[in-house]
């Protein structure tokens, strides 16, 4: 047996360890009292953590207004803090619906026969590979930020400035220990559209095997099984897309601003060190938004497979069954993960369309900084 075996239940523990500091992944149903308290308490202090580096960043670029390069650098730490403050209370308010919706998952990986272990192992492993490498580098990004103070002048990982006095002991170390944890929130942060992702990951899995027992209907009342199977999964589906939505419409929107601003100091003359951790920044906000795309578009082409699966089948094939055309038509409207006017549908084509608007602003503020700084040389 291997020290570190794979497994299905693998993906709830490493997501689970992830997400811990932040407090996102709610207790279960048949938590105790005392577990729901504790549980309360971790979450009302992480979340106020979290806000106590937002508030100074917010200072620090009201004092740094005038100077566009300090002032797009506490934008950045502003859009990667303040992530954490909205992304806690989103899962606080949908407390409940996780709370079913992980629980449910669970139970089924759970109690799984071996043919659907088999595929969930194989997802488990695709998609595993993506998230640790995410989170890989966001660590890494953050601990680059934590010892900057070691390499440039500054006293602490985040350039925040405060309205009282914070140079003598025990005031220095406090916020430099609020700093760095801080900076372990970012990555569970990053942790948090891993969650997500695995929620939409298994409806994309119950859809793959149900899509398997489609192919293999031979009769009217499996095929009706199949129905109340599929009704069923479209139900818990649109539950889980409820929860993400908001948290990629989060993730897109602060990470559009980060990568902005990050791109002033990419592509502008600033020390190499300083280059470094803003490309990390960019490659892990990138990813992110990725994370939300890619399960978001195989979603939608599971829910278009059940259809083909059912019209393709040899039962399908040879029946007039209505219920088999109201399927097909149902399987032609796809669950989607979009806020109408605010967040268009997650798909790798709108991932393309992110990635490519983000080089052209590179590459327009480029020619922007060139000319400035012919124009100041002559």
């Amino acid at each position: 047996m291997k020290l570190f075996e794979i497994v299905p239940e693998s993906t709830f523990t490493f997501t689970k360890f992830s997400v811990a500091l932040l407090c996102t992944w709610p207790p279960s149903g048949n938590a105790s009292r005392k577990e729901k308290i504790i549980f309360e308490l971790k979450w009302w202090i992480s979340w106020i953590n979290s806000i106590l580096l937002v508030l100074p960043v917010i200072y620090t670029a009201y004092v740094d207004y005038r100077d566009i390069v300090l002032f797009t650098k506490s934008l950045v730490f502003f859009t990667v803090c303040f992530q954490i403050t909205i992304k806690m209370l989103i899962c606080k308010m949908m407390q409940r619906q996780m709370q079913y919706v992980l629980d449910e998952m669970e139970d089924y990986v759970r109690n799984a026969s071996m043919d659907e272990k088999r595929i969930l192992l194989y997802f488990t492993k695709k998609c595993g590979k993506v998230h640790a490498s995410l989170l890989l580098g966001a660590l890494v990004t953050v601990l680059g930020m934590i010892m900057e103070p070691l390499v440039l002048p500054q006293p602490f990982p985040a350039e925040a400035k405060y309205p009282f006095p914070v140079n003598t002991f025990p005031m220095f170390g406090i916020i430099y220990f609020q700093h760095a944890v801080t900076g372990i929130q970012v990555v569970c942060m990053a942790a948090i559209d891993c969650q997500m992702a695995m929620m939409l990951w298994y409806i994309v899995v119950r859809l793959k095997i149900l899509k398997e027992r489609t192919r293999k209907i031979t009769n009217a009342y499996e095929f009706s099984m199949c129905v109340r199977q599929h009704q069923y999964l479209l139900r818990f589906a649109d539950e889980v897309t409820h929860i993400v939505r908001y948290i990629s419409l989060t993730t897109v929107s602060m990470t559009t601003m980060a990568i902005i601003m990050s791109g002033i100091h990419i592509v502008g003359n600033q020390p190499m060190v300083v280059k470094v951790q803003f490309i990390f920044t960019v490659s892990v906000c990138s990813t992110l938004v990725f994370m939300n795309a890619w399960p978001s578009e195989i979603l939608i082409k599971s829910c278009e497979d059940i259809g083909n699966a059912i019209y393709n089948s040899k039962w399908g094939g040879n029946s007039a069954d209505r219920g088999i055309v109201l399927v097909i038509l149902r399987s032609s409207k796809p669950v989607v993960v979009t806020i109408t006017g605010f967040l268009p549908i997650l798909s790798l084509n709108y991932y393309a369309k992110f990635l490519s608007k983000t080089f052209s602003f590179f590459t327009t503020v480029r020619i922007l900084l060139a000319k400035m700084e012919s124009s100041v040389a002559s």
